[in-house]
């Protein structure tokens, strides 16, 4: 059975720290399901990571020759404390696809962009009020570059609350499971032969 090897890249969000690889074990079985092809997914998120970390961060997950790159940076590029401009953003993310490209012109490189912050959490939503700028990054980088593809978790998270995302930021096991895992399955099926 032929493996395809998938490195993920980001924030806490892409770690999960309390309940480390919860999303990734079930994508794996979500991307095994009916193929004769399975996923292994390597887990490259650090919490408090950004995309100018994720830069100088990227030689670790070539260093398992990926087939798949998901890069998950936009929360805490919009993490106003950071001072990274959506410019800037864009920058260390076209220089990100640039060194995956260069290592592998056949890699398949994703941009996902995750749950929103939300109001009511011990997270003020002001720490990131440009977050939707940043998430629209990513959708437009991907609409001038076809190769890239977007994994847009965010409409799975209308009326979310703090039962879902206590925090404001960081979403519960369930709430992963049942909001974002079956995109992300549905997003990456078609990148896996």
């Amino acid at each position: 059975m032929k493996e395809i090897r998938i490195a993920t890249c980001g924030t806490s969000l892409t770690f999960q720290g309390d309940y480390f690889n919860l999303w990734q074990r079930q994508v794996e079985r979500g991307l095994h399901e009916g193929k004769e092809t399975s996923a292994r997914i390597y887990n490259f998120g650090e919490n408090g990571q950004d995309s100018a970390g994720g830069l100088f961060y990227l030689y670790r997950a070539l260093q398992t020759r990926p087939e798949i790159v998901v890069l998950e940076y936009n929360m805490n590029d919009a993490y106003i404390v950071r001072n990274i401009s959506v410019a800037q953003a864009q920058s260390n993310h076209m220089s990100m696809i640039s060194q995956l490209r260069a290592n592998d012109a056949n890699v398949k490189i994703c941009l996902m962009i995750m749950n929103p912050p939300i109001t009511g959490g011990s997270i003020p939503l002001s720490d990131r009020v440009n977050w939707a700028a940043y998430a629209q990054m990513y959708r437009d980088m991907v609409t001038s570059d076809p190769a890239l593809t977007l994994i847009d978790l965010a409409p799975g998270w209308a009326g979310a609350t703090t039962t879902d995302i206590p925090d404001g930021v960081h979403p519960t096991k369930a709430a992963v499971s049942a909001r974002s895992v079956p995109t992300m399955i549905s997003s990456l099926r078609p990148l896996i032969s």
